[in-house]
């Protein structure tokens, strides 16, 4: 089950409502749902592949994903979190089969190398149909960072095709730059990856725990989920919008994790093109029609039938679209999403 909606603001103004980063060419030429459907297809086939999106990205979503059976492309009518969207999709899936194993990833990742992408989640996958626990998949830190939730390790508890299982201690939420040290110097934290393993059955034995509320939409929905379509947007509108890190996983007493060795990149903002794009001799990072004069160490973005041109500029990101265009310093690629709120406080809901 790929998780596949989001707002596109860290990404504006490529990224919109419309057409979010996983929609995106971030890390290559191919969208990053491309991506991720390709890296799962020896997990599961297209026929056992499900993806949750929302009504105004459903289209450009099932163009992305033809293989997928149309019918398997949920779009929410609205937003309300993670814990929502995976419960209409796990109600979905345990009616088609009563034995199903979930394997929960966000849309928008950069893993490699697939193969050891694909045998972790295997594992998980073997642990979570054995023993019935809800499992995640951790990354080890590269530095404390401070945009990442924390998940703190216990003791193993299991061996699979060599993975090694672990309990739970605790989920950490996003730590300020003192905490996120400590955690690193204390070791056996690793991040969350918002990436879940788990039967259906079990997830939505969880959701009636845990998540009542939610469970009670699910009973709402009964006869929309029975005949397959989508619920109304006044019912779905009743789900509580929380995470599931927050609703399940936190209060569970039977997660487990097992810690991901791969490459991962959750691509937070037009920074990631450094670490993804080969770079030029000046390490400029280009696309599309770009002449960088005395330029280094930029981002730049352009299109086919405009031409960008810089020169002598140092450390900046610039981004032309049709109707928009970004330049800022790359120390404030986070505050890209603050245009974003300024052109909706401007009533430009058309340019977002």
């Amino acid at each position: 089950m790929i998780l596949a909606g989001g707002a596109g603001t860290r990404f504006w103004p490529a990224g919109r409502r419309d057409r979010p980063k996983q929609l995106l060419s971030i890390a290559s030429d191919d969208s990053m749902l491309r991506e991720t459907l390709v890296r799962c297809a020896d997990l599961a086939p297209p026929e056992r592949t499900w993806i949750v999106t929302n009504e105004r990205q459903a289209v450009d979503t099932r163009t992305e994903a033809p293989e997928i059976p149309a019918d398997h492309v949920l779009a929410e009518p609205a937003m309300r979190n993670t814990a929502a969207a995976i419960a209409w999709a796990a109600a979905r899936i345990a009616r088609v089969d009563a034995n199903a194993v979930m394997i929960v990833l966000p849309a928008d990742h950069v893993i490699r190398p697939a193969e050891l992408f694909t045998r972790t989640f295997a594992a998980a996958a073997q642990r979570a149909t054995d023993a019935g626990t809800l499992l995640t998949v951790g990354i080890e830190p590269t530095g404390p960072a401070t945009g990442y939730g924390y998940i703190e390790t216990g003791d193993a508890v299991a061996e699979v095709d060599g993975f090694s299982v672990r309990a739970v201690k605790s989920f950490k939420e996003k730590p300020d730059a003192h905490t996120a040290t400590r955690f690193l110097a204390a070791g056996g934290y690793l991040w969350n990856a918002g990436t879940f393993v788990w039967r259906a059955t079990a997830f939505l034995e969880a959701l009636k725990m845990h998540l009542p509320g939610h469970a009670a939409v699910l009973d709402a929905m009964e006869a929309d989920l029975d005949a397959g379509r989508a619920p109304a947007a006044e019912v779905y509108e009743r789900f509580e919008n929380v995470p599931v890190d927050i609703g399940i996983m936190e209060r569970a007493d039977n997660v487990e994790l097992i810690p991901g060795e791969f490459s991962w990149d959750d691509v937070g903002s037009w920074l990631a093109l450094d670490r993804l794009r080969e770079r030029d001799a000046k390490g400029n990072v280009t696309s599309g029609d770009v002449v960088a004069l005395e330029t280094s160490n930029c981002i730049v973005i352009g299109r086919p039938d405009h031409v960008v041109a810089t020169i002598d500029l140092d450390d900046l990101i610039i981004v032309s679209t049709p109707d928009a265009t970004l330049v800022c310093p790359k120390d404030r690629a986070e505050d890209v999403k603050k245009i974003v709120e300024e052109l909706r406080n401007r009533g430009l809901d058309n340019r977002v």
